[in-house]
């Protein structure tokens, strides 16, 4: 469904369920909520899930990407929250949506709850981590790097595509130092005065336990949760126990 902003941009999102409202904001950038459902559908039987295609991705309004950022990708949760008349709302995001969930809590801070699933401290301890772990790949890793030298001039949905088949969550890196990231949240973590969880995948290669410890030192009173036997998508890997987590933090803290 399409949201008109107070900006005048039409946003998708679809909504699940009812209750308090849960914002979601996906992975990528290029891809869309679909990358939840159905794992995150179940949240639904005590939340009003509102999946949203951040702005320029999914469905919602194509813009020219030059003018994208975090800062644009953060205010477009509270302009979201503004034309639905929403009094209040918890927002999760995973991968670049943490990233930008993370931005969110240290420059706005106006949900009444965080679930940073998956994010990461700064653009460049992001790229140490996945030059760890492309190197640990091998010449598995050679296809990956390949892969972001092509998004410099993808053009179509085929291309697209064929991209993030090519492409594990290791795509990150790409945009967190060039175009939409160059970010480093550690000076502002203890800005953040909302309840936080993190949660993060055991063996995560990209956005990983080291990030997570990071973020749950720096935001005072958060909270912890590494999934077992999960990597970057915990949510699909261990759908159980991140279910169980996030509705435990919900539960005791969105009101």
């Amino acid at each position: 469904m399409q949201f008109a902003l107070p900006d005048g941009y039409n946003l998708n999102v679809e909504e699940v369920g009812s209750g308090f409202p849960l914002i979601v904001l996906h992975g990528g950038p290029g891809l869309d909520h679909s990358m939840f459902r159905p794992y995150l559908d179940p949240l639904g039987d005590e939340y009003r899930l509102l999946y949203v295609d951040e702005r320029g991705q999914g469905r919602s309004q194509r813009v020219d990407p030059a003018t994208l950022s975090l800062e644009v990708f953060a205010r477009d949760v509270d302009l979201l929250a503004e034309s639905l008349e929403l009094d209040g709302f918890a927002l999760l995001g995973h991968s670049f949506g943490a990233i930008i969930a993370t931005y969110h809590a240290t420059e706005l801070g106006t949900a009444g709850a965080y679930v940073l699933s998956g994010g990461g401290d700064s653009s460049a301890a992001l790229d140490a981590d996945v030059t760890a772990s492309l190197e640990a790949l091998g010449d598995n890793g050679k296809a990956i790097a390949q892969s972001w030298e092509d998004e410099k001039t993808v053009e179509t949905d085929a291309q697209l595509m064929q991209l993030l088949r090519d492409q594990s969550p290791e795509v990150l890196r790409h945009f967190a130092n060039a175009g939409y990231g160059d970010f480093d949240y550690r000076p502002k973590l203890k800005n953040v005065d909302k309840p936080t969880l993190i949660i993060v995948g055991e063996y995560d290669p990209t956005t990983t336990p080291r990030a997570a410890r990071v973020l749950h030192d720096g935001i005072a009173g958060s909270e912890l949760h590494v999934v077992p036997d999960a990597g970057h998508l915990s949510f699909v890997e261990q759908p159980d126990d991140y279910l169980a987590a996030v509705r435990g933090f919900l539960g005791r803290t969105a009101k």
